[in-house]
């Protein structure tokens, strides 16, 4: 049995530390993933914490033969969504690390760049925004995202490859 499943279990039933390893291993990963979407620091603290809280009311459904972070971040998705149903935002279908030694010039230029990509992406409309990060930042499959997002892997890959595309152009038009 995997360390996870076996956390997974205890915490099920009802251990608090268990509770606890859980929301540290995922917190920083969710709240990433949901202030990428929403852009708004106080509505992803928020929607967050709601998604801990269904995680946890809702952990004797998690099936095991699924990896928990797709899981985890499928509840997230749908709170997204839901916010962004509450709060009439259309929801349409069209933390790096500076390594060691590294001088404040190349950092200065890699913060600037990071900067350039961030409001890149904030551009893109929401669901192809949230491919670009699951995939890219967060390392997801397509099948994963399948998963996740409700959308066949085919358009998935569609998505991402105009996605990006789009970013190359709205990357260019910004220098």
């Amino acid at each position: 049995m995997s360390e996870e499943i076996e956390i997974i279990r205890r915490a099920i039933e009802g251990d608090e530390d268990a509770y606890q390893k859980i929301l540290n291993t995922y917190k920083g990963r969710v709240f990433s993933y949901v202030l990428r979407l929403v852009k708004n620091y106080d509505d992803a603290e928020e929607i967050t914490f709601d998604v801990f809280i269904k995680c946890f009311r809702s952990l004797k459904n998690y099936e095991q033969s699924r990896p928990f972070a797709t899981w985890l971040f499928t509840i997230a998705h749908n709170l997204v969504i839901d916010f962004f149903r509450k709060n009439k935002i259309e929801y349409e279908y069209i933390d790096e690390a500076n390594p060691a030694g590294e001088d404040i010039e190349e950092r200065y230029k890699e913060k600037r760049e990071l900067e350039r990509i961030e409001k890149a992406l904030a551009r893109l409309a929401p669901i192809d925004r949230e491919i670009v990060i699951l995939f890219h930042k967060e390392g997801y499959s397509y099948k994963e995202l399948s998963e996740m997002l409700g959308l066949p892997i085919t358009t998935l890959k569609t998505r991402l490859h105009r996605a990006r595309k789009r970013l190359r152009v709205l990357l260019k038009s910004d220098r």
